[in-house]
């Protein structure tokens, strides 16, 4: 690691400044990214990531996102990649959500491309978490 970033995570107000200032040399912002994602913090890293405009780490998230069924973390990634997602991407997504239990993020990830089976599958399994929700009360 460069001796431009530290080994340590910054506190807030550092790492907004890292993350933001004009002047951050990409490879500093890739190397905090790196940090972020050893710290188990990727929705950090991928603003890092993002900012570097460093692809290779961005989609190591999107890998990562995808094997944990994040919609969320998956879609921060793509926003910056700006690259297509073919609609079996967002059903394994979804598939992958509904295993994980996921069910907010499966629904939307099968609504993207319209899965009807998808759509009706996570819809049920909210209401029946819900249903035992209330039960539960």
């Amino acid at each position: 690691m460069s001796s431009s970033a530290k080994s340590t995570l910054p506190d807030p107000l550092k790492r907004r400044d890292i993350l933001y200032g004009k002047d951050t040399p990409a490879e500093v912002l890739r190397e905090y990214g790196d940090l972020y994602l050893k710290d188990g913090k990727p929705n950090d890293a991928v603003e890092f990531f993002g900012r570097a405009r460093h692809t290779e780490g961005l989609r190591r998230i999107r890998r990562m996102a995808m094997d944990e069924g994040d919609l969320f973390l998956f879609s921060r990634a793509e926003e910056f990649l700006q690259e297509e997602v073919s609609p079996e991407e967002w059903r394994n997504l979804g598939n992958k959500a509904l295993e994980k239990g996921k069910l907010h993020f499966a629904l939307k990830s099968f609504e993207k491309i319209g899965d009807r089976a998808g759509i009706d599958e996570a819809r049920a399994r909210l209401s029946e978490a819900l249903g035992n929700d209330k039960e539960a009360s």
